[in-house]
């Protein structure tokens, strides 16, 4: 692989970006952390450097989010990696510069409404310069693409329930505002059933029970999950739903506010109704995160397979959810430099690089459970 510059965050002052950077880091990947305040930028740089134990070897840039601005710097790399959001709010420049520029776009949204608007608008002009667009490298909602992979290998599965269960969740301040703009959406929050999209109620709790658990959780479809967008037309799938059990300590509050944002919502305009999850993420957010742990921030997601004559069932532990979207994000960066993506144009993760391919390699990184035998 060449020591080029190929590779460039944006967003990279962030939560995420912090661990995305790393996470490069220690794959020896030479990259650009771009965004639009320096002095941010050098702080998470520095904080970068002290987990890694040694000098990276990035290149700070400042950008302005607009085609112009990005253009420049585009045209240098081979691969964006975003993770500014909410991505519906501000990443449209992000894309549209990547398919200008020519390099290949990877996002870590977890906006269902967003992941469908880029690949319906963008996909096809992806495909036909060989570019990947691909959004959601992220725990939510990478790992259930990746999860329902192994269901599907089985042909006479045609359904899938799909649930994440999520244990002492901890949210950056940007997942809080995507999220609550997401579950706040009264119009949208899609499962799919025959083929065809379908509204969850978006202020209703559903009980859920998962293995190796005796009590009964409460989950939310938390935006409907992206999922059910990359199977919308795939032939394999009839039917996908997914819940998120993300704690208890989480479920009430959005619960609160969704229903508070309900009361408010018919006498708002979309651009008012934004600025309204906008504040209140804001209110709700306590700062940064401390980086998550594989022995406190533990995951499982359940995957229910159903056809005409068979059900079957697959669960994948994946644990510190945000690390490993890190993680994910720059052996994506990696597979992208040596061309072994496995197809181009708007793919999830799963079917961008392999789903056995990508649990095999983060088992062996400690990420999560194996493959089936």
């Amino acid at each position: 692989m060449s020591q080029a510059r190929k590779v460039l965050v944006y967003g990279a002052s962030g939560y995420t970006g912090k661990l995305v950077s790393e996470s490069l880091a220690q794959r020896g990947i030479p990259f650009y952390m771009a965004g639009r305040t320096r002095s941010r930028l050098e702080a998470a740089l520095q904080i970068v450097e002290e987990r890694h134990g040694q000098p990276v070897d990035a290149q700070i840039v400042v950008a302005n989010n607009d085609l112009e601005s990005l253009l420049p710097l585009f045209a240098e790399v081979d691969v964006v990696i975003n993770v500014a959001g909410p991505f519906m709010q501000i990443a449209w420049p992000v894309v549209e510069a990547c398919l200008e520029a020519g390099c290949h776009y990877m996002d870590t949204t977890g906006e269902q409404d967003w992941t469908a608007a880029i690949g319906e608008k963008f996909g096809a002009a992806f495909a036909a310069k060989g570019l990947l667009l691909c959004p959601a490298n992220s725990f939510m909602w990478a790992a259930g693409s990746l999860a329902a992979e192994v269901v599907l290998e089985n042909p006479q599965i045609d359904s899938l329930d799909i649930c994440y269960q999520i244990d002492n969740g901890l949210p950056s301040e940007a997942s809080t505002k995507s999220f609550l703009r997401m579950v706040c959406n009264d119009v949208s929050q899609y499962y799919l059933e025959q083929g065809e999209y379908k509204s969850w109620p978006n202020d209703v709790a559903y009980q859920v029970s998962v293995p190796y658990r005796n009590a009964l959780l409460s989950a939310h479809p938390w935006g409907g999950a992206c999922e059910p967008v990359w199977f919308k037309n795939d032939p394999r799938v009839r039917n996908c739903k997914v819940l998120t059990a993300v704690g208890e300590h989480m479920i009430g509050p959005v619960i609160q506010a969704i229903k508070a944002f309900n009361t408010v919502a018919p006498g708002l305009t979309q651009q008012q109704r934004e600025e309204w999850t906008n504040h209140m993420g804001d209110q709700m957010d306590t700062g940064e995160p401390p980086k998550d742990s594989l022995d406190v921030q533990r995951g499982v997601i359940v995957v229910h397979g159903q056809g005409r004559q068979i059900t079957t069932s697959y669960v994948m532990n994946l644990s510190a959810a945000y690390t490993w979207t890190g993680d994910l994000c720059a052996e994506g960066a990696l597979r992208l430099l040596d061309n072994r993506q496995k197809n181009v144009g708007f793919q999830s993760p799963a079917k961008a690089f392999g789903h056995r391919e990508l649990i095999q390699f983060f088992h062996e990184r400690g990420y999560c459970s194996a493959l089936p035998a």
